[in-house]
């Protein structure tokens, strides 16, 4: 069994407009990138970077991706539904016969979780596995076997959308328990989420630079 990793990357510019109570454009930007670093530098490290490819508009994540080693595929900022589609056609190209999925912006991703992510796709049968986000309705990371089926429909509530997928396309549908992937970044009260946790290098640093985090917090 050969698992691809897909990640979706929205653009920089203007990203996390639901954070702009706390955060301007460009403190936006810097946290959407540190994200982006922290994930492939986890990614890269739970599957050869060979077998991930990043999809994005932004030519800021693009020349990240590239420096981590990994493929790019650019989108046109259709959304993340079909950021992914571009994705799973990228691994069939490349004869991968299951698929991995899990957003850039999970800030608190660990090793052992992408690992279990990736070993969820590769398993035999027909499936779509997801891993809801923080409150239980979303999702932030999904395994699917095979690739020639349409499942993705990613944004609010979109947990009970794939599970209804899964079943019109004769899939078993499962909830993966990965702990590390639930906490994305959207809201203002996600920042204080991550802000209570040791997140990754990258998004430590920006968060303690734009004052978000103090010392004794960073440790």
């Amino acid at each position: 069994m050969s698992v691809a990793l897909v990640i979706p990357i929205k653009a920089t510019v203007g990203a996390k407009q639901r954070l702009s109570s706390r955060l301007d454009p460009e403190q936006r930007r810097m946290l959407a990138l540190a994200m982006a670093g922290d994930m492939l530098r986890t990614a890269t490290r739970a599957v050869l970077p060979a077998r991930i490819v990043v999809v994005t508009g932004d030519d800021d994540v693009a020349t990240l991706a590239s420096r981590h080693g990994v493929a790019v595929v650019r989108d046109h900022g259709a959304g993340q539904s079909a950021a992914v589609r571009l994705g799973v056609s990228w691994a069939e190209e490349h004869a991968h016969n299951g698929v991995a999925t899990v957003a850039a912006d999970c800030p608190l991703a660990d090793l052992a979780d992408l690992r279990a992510l990736l070993a969820a796709a590769g398993r035999p049968g027909r499936f779509l596995r997801c891993v809801p986000d923080a409150g239980g309705t979303g999702t932030n990371a999904a395994a699917l076997r095979p690739l020639d089926v349409d499942v993705w429909s990613f944004g609010p509530a979109s947990l009970a959308r794939h599970a209804a997928a899964a079943e019109r396309n004769d899939l078993r549908f499962g909830i993966l328990d990965l702990p590390s992937l639930r906490p994305d970044c959207d809201r203002p009260e996600d920042l204080d989420t991550i802000r209570s946790m040791r997140a990754p290098a990258a998004t430590f640093h920006v968060l303690r630079q734009l004052g978000l985090l103090d010392r004794r917090e960073a440790g």
